[in-house]
């Protein structure tokens, strides 16, 4: 037992599952002999090395003092704890084992919450799913139940996530010495070392570094590329929405920038609608900051500054977990419990308001309309967004080669949508299509969405919308990005394209709340791929994963009086 101040701190507590696997947490609490409500975080980070838990946004020290027990578990397979970490399986029933564990120490009350964001975020949604007796409320911060297998639509496989599950079966060495042979560890650092290689082989099964004999967990990649088409298998490891086996309410909250955004703004907006408990449907809650992807909440992102308000510290976010819990694990009043559903952070206003529903009742929805002269390939060609419908105008064309595909440009989540789209922009697979300046200062704040008709000379095949700012410098910063793999464009049943044939495809582009001032203009980049974020499609309509031939794809975007592409903006009263 450790004390910092008074604060108390038991290290490496054993949490024995139902299977007999033991995971290992720590608890910092009130240095007393009195019962506290626990708040509960599992971690796959390491609990020794997670010190964003102890001290940054969540910060167990200041919890504590403020009268809980936080307990900090490595969850199966990770850090101290036993057993293989398997992003498939396991976290259900574990986190309800581990709720009920801590609700039945003698140094707790039985009130027991959860926080965290990401794969901790995903741990709460599982233990939520199971509905432990004494589990409260939750935190589910940038999460989302379908992270594996894809970030983007059904039947979209996910390569870079693999990378998380190679650095982790390596990072098992430090607890367990000896838990990979020599060989092994050999063979993954060679396939580590060109990476890119390795995300490139075809086929995605037989990747040798997702093939590696003698690790635990590596299988994982092959279990989900088998069942990528097979809803039923998604749902049994826990990997399916399931926001009506969710009795308590959540705290969901997200960042601008976060990949994981519009994620969670569907979950807020499904526990209100769908949550399995009039408690959830009516107290979950949202939060979306000036924020990209992590722990830390920062102010600053990339350079650009969101003001005095914009960071975690500055909007009280430790603050607002003692008021969330102190209302559901301890029966208090609190005024942020009680007050609007929803608080959002205004980019470009910088400034934060309260809402209380999504999409805003008052939002008025604008037609952007796509033109050109037919060349709308590159920053450089002729295409442009206007309020004019379409009459008669010739499609704009691209290749889509699967072999140099256009890349999600960069492999970094916190980055995934704060960073200058331009160099994308001058491939010729890429059209461009832009407003004019705005000529004065306008609100856009809600879903974007984009009516694309499309037709390709292959079965099947992707097609990416990317929405992005114009600043008068010239600089084109995407606030939003959407891809749909064509055969399940209208849901989880295969439906291949009729070659030739002109399609509509719904793109859901992602949600945003900005105020753009005048000379500021929007940008909409049509084009077939996002790689490594989502994997390459072959263009051959062959069975995902298993292809190793590949097909050059013939694209067509049109934008006529019948077929007027457009893309859709929530535009708000100023």
């Amino acid at each position: 037992m450790e004390k910092r101040g008074n604060v108390r701190i038991w290290y490496d507590l054993p949490v024995p599952m139902r299977d007999g696997t033991i995971l290992y947490a720590d608890v910092y609490r009130p240095d007393d002999d009195e019962k506290y409500p626990a708040i509960l975080n599992r971690t796959p980070y390491h609990k020794e090395d997670n010190c964003h838990i102890v001290d940054g946004y969540v910060h167990a020290l200041k919890l504590a003092g403020y009268g809980y027990n936080v307990v900090i578990q490595d969850v199966r397979g990770s850090g101290c704890s036993e057993g293989i970490l398997d992003p498939a399986g396991s976290q259900i029933e574990d986190g309800y084992d581990t709720v009920e564990w801590v609700a039945a120490q003698e140094w707790c009350d039985g009130n027991v919450g959860m926080v965290g964001e990401s794969y901790h975020g995903y741990s709460q949604l599982a233990a939520a799913q199971a509905n432990p007796p004494h589990l409260k409320a939750i935190c589910p911060f940038q999460t989302s139940w379908t992270k594996f297998p894809a970030l983007y639509s059904f039947g979209v496989f996910s390569s870079v996530l693999f990378g998380w599950v190679y650095g982790e079966a390596l990072g098992r060495e430090k607890f367990y010495p000896g838990a990979l042979s020599q060989e092994a560890k050999e063979q993954m650092e060679a396939c580590g070392r060109n990476m890119d290689e390795q995300l490139m082989w075809l086929p995605i099964k037989d990747m040798p570094a997702a093939n590696v004999p003698g690790v635990p967990g590596l299988d994982f990649q092959g279990k989900l590329l088998e069942n990528i088409d097979n809803p039923e298998y998604l749902k049994k490891i826990g990997r399916a929405d399931a926001f009506d086996q969710v009795q308590v309410p959540c705290l969901n909250l997200t960042g601008w920038y976060d990949f994981l955004r519009d994620k969670t703004i569907y979950n807020y907006m499904k526990f209100r609608t769908e949550g399995g408990s009039e408690n959830c449907r009516n107290h979950s809650k949202l939060i979306v900051g000036p924020w990209n992807h992590g722990d830390r909440l920062p102010g600053v992102i990339d350079g650009v500054d969101f003001g005095p308000e914009g960071s975690g510290d500055a909007f009280g976010i430790t603050e607002v977990f003692r008021d969330w819990f102190d209302c559901w694990l301890k029966g208090k009043t609190t005024p942020y419990v009680e007050g609007a559903p929803i608080k959002l952070f205004i980019l470009g206003d910088n400034v934060w308001r309260d809402e209380y529903e999504w999409p805003l009742a008052r939002t008025k929805y604008v037609s952007y309309y796509l033109h050109s002269k037919g060349h709308a390939n590159t920053l450089n060609g002729n295409g442009v967004l206007s309020e004019t419908a379409p009459k008669e105008e010739p499609c704009d064309q691209y290749l889509y080669d699967p072999s140099n595909p256009c890349p999600s440009a960069s492999p970094d989540p916190g980055r995934y949508l704060i960073q200058d789209q331009r160099p994308l922009e001058a491939r010729e697979d890429v059209l461009v299509y832009t407003t004019e300046a705005f000529r004065e200062t306008v609100e856009i704040t809600g879903p974007l969405k984009v009516e694309l008709y499309a037709s390709s000379d292959a079965a099947d095949t992707d097609f990416v919308c990317k929405v992005s700012v114009v600043h008068p410098d010239e600089r084109a910063y995407s606030i939003g990005c959407y891809l749909v793999r064509a055969r399940f464009r209208n849901g989880e049943k295969a439906e291949f394209l009729t070659p030739g044939e002109v399609t509509l495809f719904h793109i859901e582009v992602g949600n945003i709340a900005m105020k753009l001032q005048a000379g500021y203009r929007l940008r909409l980049d049509v084009t077939s791929s996002l790689y490594p974020d989502a994997d390459r499609n072959l263009n051959t309509g062959g069975r995902i994963g298993y292809e190793t031939e590949m097909k050059v794809a013939h694209q067509k975007i049109f934008h006529t009086a019948e077929y007027p592409s457009r893309l859709i903006l929530p535009f708000i009263s100023v």
